[in-house]
């Protein structure tokens, strides 16, 4: 038995993952989410990334395990858990960076990952992660974090691809800070 894959990704209501200048402060600094993301991190037996997101979000948890950072509970225990993961990164070549547990993988791998688990393996983040799986599809689940701002522009979540997909809703929930956390079955 395969163990499912989701993706979960924060997005904005236009659907951006990021603005126009790669900022993703409209979403970093809210802690009504924070709970959501630990029980997220604490039902997982690993996460993939795409290969800039790998190496844009190392930094923070490589700071954060280092003790370089104030944390709250919430947040010293997601930095527990983002450093014993398994973390894949999804690209072409080898690379990793220094983000320990890290491995690379190709798209094909992904259906291997999904067999061998023994829990929920999550995709968080690289907008081309998330739509290479999408179209193999590999993705069992999309939960969007979806936080009550108008970017105008960005990166989207979605490519512009021509691809229709209908989803069927499973669960919505709502923070104090206004964003929703929509599941669906892909």
């Amino acid at each position: 038995m395969t163990a499912p894959l989701f993706a979960q990704i924060s997005v904005s209501l236009d659907g951006f993952i990021e603005d126009r200048d790669k900022n993703i402060d409209w979403m970093t600094e809210d802690a009504s989410v924070d709970a959501l993301h630990t029980r997220t991190l604490n039902e997982i037996g690993g996460m993939i990334f795409g290969r800039v997101a790998h190496a844009t979000i190392a930094g923070f948890w490589i700071d954060a395990a280092a003790g370089r950072m104030e944390m709250s509970p919430d947040l010293a225990q997601q930095s527990e858990r983002m450093t014993a993961l398994p973390k894949y990164v999804l690209t072409h070549g080898r690379e990793t960076g220094d983000w320990v547990q890290s491995r690379a993988i190709a798209l094909g791998d992904i259906a291997r990952l999904k067999a061998e688990a023994t829990k929920p393996v999550a995709v968080f983040a690289g907008a081309g992660a998330i739509q290479s799986a999408l179209a193999a599809g590999l993705i069992d689940e999309l939960r969007l974090i979806r936080y009550p701002v108008v970017l105008g522009g960005g990166t989207p979540l979605f490519a512009d691809d021509g691809t229709r997909r209908t989803l069927a809703s499973i669960d919505r929930e709502t923070f104090a800070s206004g964003a929703t956390l929509e599941r669906f079955r892909i």
